[in-house]
C-alpha cells in the first residue's frame, strides 16, 4: 500500500493543498485500497495487485476535472515562481527515448564515416605500390573519395542535429513524471545500464586493438614483395576505431536520454556555478572540435600520412578532457 500512497501523492504534486484536493485524494485512496484488497483476496501477488490498481483507476485529467478548473496551478502562478516544469506522459517519454536512440545512431554513422573516409586513400596507395595506378590517379581518387564521404557524413550530422533541435530544451526543463511513468523508466534504465559498461568496455578494447593489424602487417609482411600491404594496414585501424566510436556514441546518447528524463548524472539538479561551467565547456567544444577537424584534414592532405595523422583525435580528446576538468574545478572553487 505504501507504493499506492506514494503514487497518489505524486499525482497530486502539481495541485495546491485545497479541501477539494484532500477530499479527492482520500476518495481515490479508498477506491484503490478496496481494489487492492480484492485482488489480494483473489490470490494476486502484491506486485500484480499494485500494477492492476494503478493501471485501472483512471487518468489525472479525469481527477482534475472533478477538482475544478480553479484548483489547477495556473500558468501565471508558474511564471511568477519562475518554474520551467514540464509534465511528460509515458508515451511522450518513450517517444523521446526512441527519437534520441535514432539520433544517436545517425550521429554515430556520420562520425564513423568521417573516420573511415581515408580507407580509399589506403587502397589506392596500395594499388600504386603494385603499379596498378599511377601516383596522380591514386592521389586523385583517394582525395575525391575522402571529400565525398566527409561531405555525406557532415550532411548526416547537420540534418540530424537540426531534426533533433526540437528536443534540446528537454535538457533544461524541470521534467515531472508520474509515479507509473517514472517506475517504468527506472526499470528500463536499469536493464540498459546492466550492459552499458560492457559495451563501453568493448568500444575501448576495439580502439586499443586498432593498432594490432598495422603492427602485424608492418612486422611480418611490410617489406619486400609484400610492401604494398603496409598501405592497407591502415584500413584495419580505421575500421576498429570506427566500430569503437560507434559504440561510444550510440550508448552515450541513449544513456543521456534516460538521465535527462530521470534527472540523473550530468542532468541532476546542479548549483548555479556548475551550470555556468557546463555552459562554458559547451562553448569551448563548439569552437575546439571544428578546429581539430580542420587541422586533421590539412595535415593529412599535406603529408598523405593517413595511417599516422589519426593520432590527433585521441590526443585532442585527452587535451579537451583536461580543459573540461580544469573548468569544472575552478567553477566549484569559486
Amino acid at each position: 500500500m505504501e507504493t499506492i500512497i506514494s503514487y497518489i501523492e505524486n499525482l497530486f504534486g502539481n495541485y495546491p493543498d485545497s479541501p477539494q484536493a484532500r477530499k479527492a485524494k482520500e476518495e481515490l485512496l479508498g477506491i484503490m485500497e478496496d481494489k487492492y484488497n480484492e485482488l489480494k483476496a483473489e490470490g494476486k501477488s502484491e506486485h500484480e495487485a499494485i500494477g492492476i490498481v494503478i493501471s485501472e483507476f483512471g487518468s489525472m485529467e479525469e481527477i482534475a476535472s472533478e477538482l475544478g478548473a480553479d484548483s489547477k496551478i495556473t500558468i501565471d502562478q508558474k511564471e511568477a515562481g519562475g518554474s520551467n516544469e514540464q509534465k511528460l506522459t509515458l508515451s511522450q517519454a518513450q517517444e523521446y527515448l526512441k527519437r534520441q536512440t535514432e539520433f544517436g545512431y545517425r550521429i554515430a554513422v556520420g562520425v564513423a564515416l568521417c573516420i573511415l573516409s581515408p580507407v580509399a586513400a589506403c587502397i589506392t596507395e596500395s594499388m600504386k605500390e603494385l603499379g596498378v595506378f599511377s601516383e596522380t590517379f591514386a592521389d586523385a581518387v583517394g582525395g575525391v573519395f575522402l571529400l565525398v564521404v566527409v561531405a555525406v557524413a557532415v550532411g548526416i550530422l547537420i540534418t540530424s542535429g537540426i531534426a533533433n533541435g526540437k528536443y534540446e530544451h528537454y535538457e533544461k526543463m524541470d521534467i515531472k513524471l508520474d509515479f507509473r511513468t517514472k517506475q517504468q523508466l527506472e526499470e528500463q534504465y536499469g536493464a540498459f545500464d546492466r550492459y552499458f559498461g560492457t559495451k563501453i568496455a568493448a568500444g575501448v578494447m576495439l580502439c586499443i586493438l586498432s593498432v594490432v593489424p598495422p603492427a602485424i602487417i608492418n612486422a611480418f609482411l611490410g617489406s619486400g614483395s609484400f610492401h604494398w600491404l603496409e598501405q592497407l594496414s591502415g584500413i584495419g585501424l580505421f575500421v576498429f576505431v570506427a566500430a569503437g566510436v560507434f559504440l561510444f556514441i550510440t550508448e552515450g546518447v541513449q544513456k543521456a536520454a534516460y538521465e535527462v528524463l530521470l534527472k540523473k548524472g550530468e542532468y541532476a539538479p546542479k548549483p548555479t556555478k556548475e551550470k555556468k561551467g557546463k555552459k562554458l565547456i559547451e562553448v569551448i567544444s563548439a569552437i575546439y572540435w571544428p578546429i581539430v577537424a580542420a587541422v586533421y584534414l590539412v595535415w593529412s592532405f599535406l603529408t598523405m600520412e593517413w595511417g599516422f595523422t589519426w593520432i590527433i583525435w585521441p590526443v585532442s580528446g585527452m587535451i579537451f578532457g583536461a580543459i573540461s576538468a580544469v573548468i569544472s574545478i575552478l567553477c566549484r572553487a569559486e
